[in-house]
């Protein structure tokens, strides 16, 4: 019969842990410079969006800001499977994805929480149809999305 000291079991603990992985960086640790807050008008929808059945996935959309630091500019901004109210995400993304917004039309205006650190967050599909006539411009992940 195997006997195990408490050390052992810690010891036991502990090389496991360090084998853990964590795919992406806990809300907390994104980086505070790169988060920004906009007022901002949704401009573009580009395409019919996928069914959320499919596959997790983000889609970009285009917004031209009205308010906040980016006032003026056009961005490009990606959104965790957008058919779903912000509310209602409780998957592995729920600390990345919040808000009170409960769908996403043209035409309106959302306060948005950014983060220009889109790919230490999703390492998923990218729905992105401005990937083809635009590769300069920073994609933004939306961190947060209230009615405007």
């Amino acid at each position: 019969m195997i006997r195990f000291r408490w050390s052992n079991l810690v010891f036991l603990a502990l090389f496991v842990a360090a084998f853990v992985v964590t795919p992406r960086p806990a809300r907390s640790e994104v980086d505070a410079a790169t988060i920004t807050t906009v007022t901002a008008k949704l401009v573009e929808i580009p395409s019919k969006l996928p069914p959320d059945e499919l596959y997790d996935y983000a889609y970009v959309m285009r917004y031209e800001v009205v308010g906040g630091p980016l006032d003026k500019s056009s961005i490009l901004v990606a959104h965790y499977k957008p058919l779903q109210p912000r509310s209602k995400i409780k998957d592995k993304m729920k600390e990345y994805v919040g808000g009170k917004l409960r769908s996403f039309s043209q035409g309106d205006v959302h306060k948005l929480k950014l983060t220009s650190d889109l790919k230490k967050i999703w390492k998923g599909p990218l729905v992105d149809e401005y990937a083809a006539t635009d590769r300069k411009s920073v994609r933004y992940w939306c961190l947060e999305v209230d009615p405007g």
